[in-house]
């Protein structure tokens, strides 16, 4: 554990709060809360920008200041202020952020003596800082800080603690003969975090733009094959662009939550700044590509990105209507493989695919309902449900679910029957039987609260799931 002991006790301990106290940034944090919660009011925004930063924090924390009880705190960071008011030692909050903000997080944490943040016409960082430091603390102070701009106050300062990417200055300080302290950066693997936060476990759900492919058996077609290849990397790419976009827009909700709180967004461990520039990079790369493959795949891919945009403003916060979105956005997908090698459209394919991941997306929601209403709560942070609807998730998913059986079994009976290239299509039954079975058990799992993972995830990690997909896929070969 760091300790300041080496230090008069008579000196006080002065900490930043972005990067230092908290792993992210509050100006980009108070941005994208503007932006995703109160965008109406951004053209507030313009005439501050050109005013400076310190009017820009100013106006964007009156439209929307952030809450200090979600934001990414450093637990080393609030420790050593702990031991310090233990030893006696004042502290104090000295950040660039809004005095607002300064304000809320100090009353929050209830670990500081004063805090100290823009006004609005003067920009608390670097030397701007270091002169109010002086003039404050004449007896000296130590520092706690992360990044360049508080070199020329480490220099100056009594003592220096060294924060995350602030420790590879801990030999040019020592040089300068400041005694310092370092706390380094917690052990990550950005390779993982990126990976974590871009979903690509998900991209499994995007194979069903191949559905198409198989269903019209082109599966020997290397063109084909070759262009669905393509496509599924180029949505692939949006889709996961657009689940930092969500991730962006519901940071909030996900520090609140049992275990999105560990997204590496919500955590700290990937700025929301280089989370928004790679997303944009990635839906650029997405559509172009998605160009030139063949213009009708684009629009669907558009109108996809739409909706899925629309839910994550709006759409995810009223209940039973988020469902029906991501049932949508589900088909939209297998609409993407039909219009990619110019098919004609399913009837029978796009409703079950609706009745379907509409039935998977309400189990998902029952057991968020059920958990909630077990543990007596009131409500279910960031949805439009209530602990007590979880009647109502568990009878329109089931009602769903058999509604997406009986679609399969009209297909089988009315065009599967006697039809090209189903040589023995009383085969085909064995799907239907395969899927009731697979539903029924996602539901027992789902009311029991043991369903941890999204319903398509965890097929593709369930042994069962796997045998019955095996199943299914044999009966299918000697349908054909």
């Amino acid at each position: 554990m760091l300790d300041l002991d080496c230090f008069d006790r008579q000196l006080p301990l002065v900490c930043d709060l972005d990067g230092t106290l908290i792993q992210t940034d509050s100006l980009h944090e108070n941005f994208f809360e503007a932006v995703f919660h109160s965008p109406q009011q951004l053209l507030r925004v313009v005439p501050s920008w050109f005013k400076g930063r310190a009017a820009l924090k100013q106006t964007l924390a009156n439209i929307r200041s952030i809450e200090p009880r979600v934001l990414p705190y450093r637990e080393e960071i609030l420790e050593l202020i702990r031991c310090a008011k233990a030893d006696g030692r004042k502290t104090y909050l000295v950040t660039a952020a809004d005095q607002s903000i300064a304000d809320n997080v100090i009353c929050y944490l209830g670990s500081f003596d004063g805090a100290k943040g823009s006004n609005g016409s003067s920009n608390m960082k670097s030397r701007h800082k270091l002169k109010w430091l002086q003039q404050s603390f004449p007896q000296g102070f130590i520092y706690a800080g992360d990044s360049a701009a508080d070199l020329p106050i480490w220099e100056t300062a009594s003592g220096a603690v060294l924060v995350g990417n602030g420790v590879k200055y801990a030999r040019q300080l020592r040089e300068a003969g400041v005694e310092v302290r370092t706390i380094n950066p917690e052990k990550s693997n950005p390779v993982k975090d990126w990976l974590s936060e871009l979903r690509v476990h998900q991209w499994s759900k995007n194979v069903l733009i191949y559905v198409p492919l198989f269903l019209a058996h082109l599966a020997g077609d290397f063109y084909a094959e070759l262009k669905t290849a393509v496509a599924f990397l180029a949505f692939s790419l949006i889709a996961s662009a657009t689940y930092i976009v969500n991730d962006l827009a519901d940071l909030k909700a996900d520090r609140a939550h049992a275990t999105k709180r560990f997204r590496a967004i919500a955590a700290g461990k990937i700025s929301v700044m280089n989370g928004f520039l790679v997303s944009m990079i990635m839906l650029a790369a997405g559509f172009g590509i998605a160009l030139l493959l063949h213009p009708q795949f684009a629009l669907a891919v558009a109108v996809y990105l739409a909706l899925t945009l629309a839910y994550s403003f709006r759409l995810k916060r009223y209940a039973l209507l988020d469902v029906t979105v991501i049932g949508m956005l589900f088909t939209m997908r297998i609409v993407m493989g039909q219009v990619l090698h110019d098919l004609a459209f399913s009837p029978w394919l796009l409703s079950f695919s609706a009745m379907f991941f509409l039935s998977l997306s309400l189990a998902k929601r029952h057991v968020e309902a059920m958990r909630a209403w077990s543990k007596g709560k009131g409500t279910i942070k960031g949805r439009g449900y209530l602990p007590n609807d979880w009647p109502l998730t568990l009878g329109y998913g089931i009602a769903s679910a058999a509604a997406s059986i009986v679609i399969m079994l009209l297909f089988i009976a009315l065009e599967a029957q006697g039809t090209q290239p189903y040589g023995e299509p009383e085969w085909l039954y064995v799907a239907p039987a395969g899927v009731f079975i697979w539903l029924q058990r996602i539901w027992l799992l789902s009311h029991r609260m043991d369903l941890h993972d999204d319903p398509i995830v965890f097929a593709l990690r369930d042994k069962i799931s796997l045998f019955i997909g095996a199943i299914i896929a044999l009966a299918f070969g000697l349908a054909l």
